[in-house]
C-alpha cells in the first residue's frame, strides 16, 4: 500500500494570493502534501485513495484567529464562575467539532481557562476539532479590561507580578499570552469595551507591557493584545505586542506606525454583527446595543482606513459560542469583510496564510503548497466572486485525515 492520497480539483485556491488554478491534483502522502500538478500531468498510482472534486473549489482550512470557548451559554457569561470546568469542556469539546465540520482546521482561543485541556485532548486524539493555540486565562489588571466579568480570575500588577502571571499561563499550558490593554472609564456600562470607542484609557504602563511581552518572547510564545483606542494601539506597539485585536478608534498617525511595522489586527467584525442579530430575541437592553452600534462605527470606519493604508489584517471573529456568537460561523467574518471593502482574494489570505502566521504556525499550515500538512476544504462555486461560498463547505481534511465528506472516496 502506497499510503498515497489523490485530490482533484476542478480549481485550487493556494491561499498565496496566486491566481485560481484549474484541474489540478493534490498528492498527499501521510498528511504532508507533497506534488501539485496539473491532471493531464499526473498517473494516480492503483492502489492511491482519491478524492475526485471535480466539481469543486479547493482551498486551505479556514483559520480564525481569534476566538473563544467560553463553553457557557454566551447570554449568560456569569455562569463562567459557577459552571464546572468538566462541564464546560464537554461543551467546548462539541463546540470545537462543529468548527471542524464547517472547516475551521486552526484557531487561535484568545482568553479560556479550559482551551490548554481542549488542545490537549484534540491533539492526544481523543476529541476533534481544529488545531489550537490558546491563551489559557487573560492577563488582566486589577480593574482592568474584563475584570467585572472575569471575577475568578486574579489581576496581575507592576512587571513582577506581570512576569510572574505569564509564567503561571505557560505552566497551564498557554502557548500565546493574550493581554488587556484598553478599558472604559469608571462610570461606563460596558467597562471592557468603553461605552466610547474613542475615550478608552490604557490598563496597563509600558513598562508592565514590556515585562510582558518580554517574559512571553523569552520562552518563545507570541503576545495578542485587547486594544481598542489609541492610546491602547501604541502601548502595543510601544510594549513589542505581537498581535493587536481590535484595533481601531485610532489616529491617521497610529494607522501609519501599524503599516510601518506590519503588525497584524485582527478584524473580529462578527462579534457586533452576531450582538446585533441576537439582540431581539434575547432581550439587549437599548443601553447595550447603542454602544455596540457606537464601536461598529469606528470599527468600519478604520477598517476601510486600514484598507486604503495597508495595514496587516487577518480574519478572526471574537465569536465565544452559542447560541448568540456560534464559533462554527467563522466564515461569516469573510463575507463582512467584502462588505466592508476587503477585495475576496485579500479576504482569503488573509484567512488563511496571515492567519497561519499569526498562530505561528506558517511553515506547516494556511496555503496548499508542497512539503506543508494537508488541512484542506472543498465546496461549490468560486468565492472570488461569491465569498458566501465559505459557509457552505462540503468537504474538510486536517493533517491528511478525511474529517468530512459529501461523496464517498475510492480508489483509483
Amino acid at each position: 500500500m502506497s499510503g498515497i492520497k489523490v485530490i482533484k480539483a476542478k480549481r485550487l485556491i493556494d491561499g498565496t494570493g496566486n491566481p485560481i488554478q484549474e484541474n489540478i491534483v493534490i498528492v498527499v502522502q501521510k498528511n504532508i502534501i507533497e506534488q501539485i500538478i496539473p491532471e493531464q500531468d499526473y498517473i494516480i498510482p492503483e492502489d492511491a485513495i482519491v478524492y475526485d472534486l471535480t466539481d469543486k473549489t479547493v482551498m486551505p482550512g479556514l483559520i480564525d484567529a481569534h476566538m473563544h470557548f467560553f463553553s457557557v451559554p454566551s447570554h449568560e457569561l456569569h455562569k463562567l464562575v459557577s459552571e464546572s470546568d468538566v462541564n464546560r469542556v464537554l461543551r467546548g469539546a462539541g463546540e470545537a467539532e462543529k468548527m471542524l465540520q464547517a472547516g475551521i482546521t486552526a484557531a487561535r482561543c484568545l482568553g479560556s481557562t479550559i482551551s490548554p485541556a481542549l488542545r490537549k485532548a484534540i491533539n492526544e486524539g481523543h476529541i476533534r476539532g481544529p488545531r489550537l493555540v490558546v491563551a489559557g486565562e487573560f492577563v488582566i489588571s486589577s480593574g482592568g479590561t474584563w475584570y467585572e466579568i472575569m471575577q475568578d480570575v486574579e489581576g496581575a500588577d507592576g512587571p513582577e507580578e506581570i512576569r510572574k502571571k505569564v509564567r503561571e499561563r505557560i505552566m497551564q499550558g498557554a502557548n500565546v499570552i493574550k493581554v488587556g490593554l484598553s478599558k472604559g472609564k469608571l462610570d461606563d456600562l460596558n467597562r471592557s469595551w468603553g461605552d466610547e470607542p474613542y475615550q478608552t484609557l490604557t490598563a496597563y504602563s509600558l513598562d508592565e507591557v514590556k515585562a510582558l511581552t518580554d517574559e512571553a518572547h523569552a520562552n518563545h510564545l507570541k503576545v495578542s493584545a485587547h486594544c481598542i483606542g489609541d492610546a491602547a494601539v501604541n502601548l502595543a506597539i510601544d510594549g513589542n505586542v505581537d498581535v493587536i485585536e481590535h484595533g481601531y478608534a485610532i489616529t491617521e498617525e497610529t494607522r501609519k506606525r501599524l503599516v510601518e511595522k506590519q503588525i497584524p489586527v485582527v478584524t473580529t467584525i462578527s462579534q457586533l454583527y452576531f450582538h446585533e442579530k441576537a439582540a431581539e430575541a434575547f432581550h439587549y437592553p437599548e443601553w447595550e446595543m447603542r454602544i455596540y452600534q457606537t464601536h461598529k462605527k469606528a470599527m468600519k470606519k478604520d477598517f476601510n482606513e486600514g484598507l486604503k493604508a495597508g495595514v496587516k489584517f487577518v480574519i478572526g471573529t471574537d465569536l465565544i459560542g452559542y447560541p448568540t456568537h456560534p464559533q462554527d460561523q467563522a466564515a461569516k467574518e469573510f463575507e463582512l469583510a467584502v462588505e466592508w471593502g476587503m477585495d475576496p482574494e485579500a479576504a482569503i489570505v488573509a484567512g488563511t496564510k496571515r492567519g497561519a502566521e499569526v498562530l505561528g504556525l506558517e511553515k506547516e499550515i494556511g496555503t496548499i503548497e508542497v512539503g506543508k500538512k494537508a488541512d484542506l476544504i472543498a465546496f461549490d462555486g468560486n468565492p472570488i466572486e461569491d465569498i458566501k461560498v465559505l459557509q457552505k463547505v462540503d468537504f474538510v481534511m486536517k493533517d491528511g485525515q478525511l474529517i468530512k465528506s459529501e461523496f464517498k472516496k475510492g480508489k483509483r
